[in-house]
């Protein structure tokens, strides 16, 4: 069976990236049987620095007007419920997520990280949890299966990763999400689900040939987030 690394910069407040990770799961999903996926978690915070505040109010401030935050929370609501997934603005926070991305880096295999990038992204986008809250993250931690001896093994200090990770996402494109395949090929945006499928399909056949014709899907940088 063929053989994909895939690695893939997110943040649990990019609006973008939660739509776009169950996408490229639906086409990891259809080709099982042809090609094995490696998955890589990379960090990415597109409000570094920022403190932790209400999501409407920050993206009223990225867009500048009141009308530009509404299209943007009706286009993400719109296509996250046509993948099954709940976007609740409401009660969405924004700000630097140093300690969810640490939090991530500090568990020791991909399938471990996997699980909890979906429970933070769950916890921070439907169901309103405090990401930015050491104790928030250490119940929802609890609940993707972290013991209480793992916790106290934690190392938070791991800016200096992030910003790594960062560095190396910014050489590339100028947001998230971002999939970089064999590190060769590359996706930015969140792709329809057949683009993924291609992707990784041409990723397997070693093709030295750019993926993607296609535009940029809808992404999120550190100056805003795209509609």
């Amino acid at each position: 069976m063929k053989i994909v690394k895939v690695d893939i910069w997110s943040d649990f407040v990019c609006p973008w990236c939660w739509i776009a990770k169950r996408r490229f799961d639906q086409a990891v999903e259809q080709l099982a049987g042809q090609i094995q996926v490696e998955v890589s978690s990379r960090a990415y915070r597109i409000a570094r620095g920022m403190a932790p505040m209400d999501f409407a109010s920050a993206l009223r401030m990225k867009f500048g007007s009141e009308s530009g935050a509404r299209q943007m929370m009706a286009a993400v609501t719109a296509h996250g419920a046509r993948e099954g997934l709940a976007y609740n603005f409401g009660t969405m926070r924004f700000g630097d997520t140093a300690d969810a991305h640490a939090l991530v880096k500090s568990l020791p295999t991909q399938a471990s990280r996997q699980r909890l990038i979906e429970a933070l992204s769950k916890a921070s986008i439907t169901d309103g949890k405090d990401i930015f809250n050491r104790d928030e993250l250490r119940a929802i931690a609890a609940q993707a299966g972290l013991s209480d001896a793992e916790w106290a093994d934690l190392d938070f200090e791991r800016v200096r990763e992030v910003e790594h990770d960062e560095m190396q996402a910014n050489a590339i494109a100028n947001g998230v999400p971002l999939f970089v395949f064999n590190d060769k090929l590359y996706l930015s945006g969140a792709q329809p689900t057949e683009t993924f499928v291609a992707a990784l399909t041409q990723a397997g056949a070693s093709s030295p040939e750019p993926v993607a014709a296609a535009a940029d899907g809808a992404a999120c940088g550190p100056d805003a987030c795209q509609i």
